[in-house]
Order: structure tokens, then sequence, then C-alpha cells
């Protein structure tokens, strides 16, 4: 008896350490963002990060370096992606013109905040931008 209880604990103590946190047909609530100020970045120092429109498709959101006049002080830049959906992850971009990092985005509104640090020590919040799910243009043909 005691050897069938220990076993309904174990398996009960399995099933809430599997991260499961909802039930099946239950949906997550989307998480609703805020954005806050940018840093001011002196001319000098000055760099250009760009973040892409969500793919229709794929769900997936671009972060792309682009260079700008402080390209040689730049030590690192951090991308931080929350997405809608609860999923979050912090990438590295290379201060290398054209390198990319790609997040896996959500069905939901997601967020990315670019920070950009410096030689000498100073770090800046470059981006802080909300990022929509758009729909596909359906394309039609004519004949």
């Amino acid at each position: 008896m005691k050897a069938i209880l220990l076993l309904f604990i174990l398996i009960g103590a399995f099933v809430l350490c599997t991260g499961c946190n909802s039930l099946p047909g239950q949906q997550s609530t989307p998480k609703t963002f805020t954005t806050s100020p940018t840093d001011s970045v002196p001319p000098e120092s000055g760099i250009t990060v760009s973040v892409a429109e969500k793919d229709p498709i794929y769900k997936t959101v671009d972060v792309t370096f682009n260079g700008g006049n402080g390209q040689v002080q730049v030590k690192d830049i951090e991308v931080l992606f929350t997405g809608g959906d609860g999923t979050s992850g912090t990438m590295k971009l290379n201060p290398i013109k054209g390198e990319t990092v790609t997040f896996q985005g959500s069905n939901e509104t997601d967020k990315i905040v670019v920070y950009v640090t410096y030689f000498n020590g100073e770090r800046y919040k470059i981006i802080d931008k909300l990022v929509e799910t758009r729909t596909r243009e359906p394309s039609f043909t004519n004949k």
C-alpha cells in the first residue's frame, strides 16, 4: 500500500516538474507590452540597427546591424526578444555591417530591445520596439 502511495506521489511530482502550465484546450493569454524611451547616442558614436517586419508566414523577426560612424567603437550589441506568447531570448549581434540575428516570433505582438555597449564602457538602449503580426495579403491573378 505504501509503495502505491509513493508511486502516485512520484508521478504527481513528475507532472508538476514537467512545466505544464495549462490544461489541454486551454489557451494562454497574450502578453501586452509597452515601450520606454531610448537613449540618445552621441553623433560620433552613432550606429544603426534595424528590426524587420515579422514574416507573415513563419513569424520570424530579423534584427540587422547596418553600420554607422561609431561602428569601430562598439564592443557588444545585445538583442532581447520577448514574444507575445511568453517566450524570450537574448542574442549577440556582431558589429559587422549586414550581420543579422533571427528570432522565432509568435502569433501575437512581440517586443525587441537592443542595447549597445562601447569600448569606453558606455551602454545605451537604442531600440525598444513592438513587432506586430501582419497578415499576408492574398494574391490574385487575372487571366
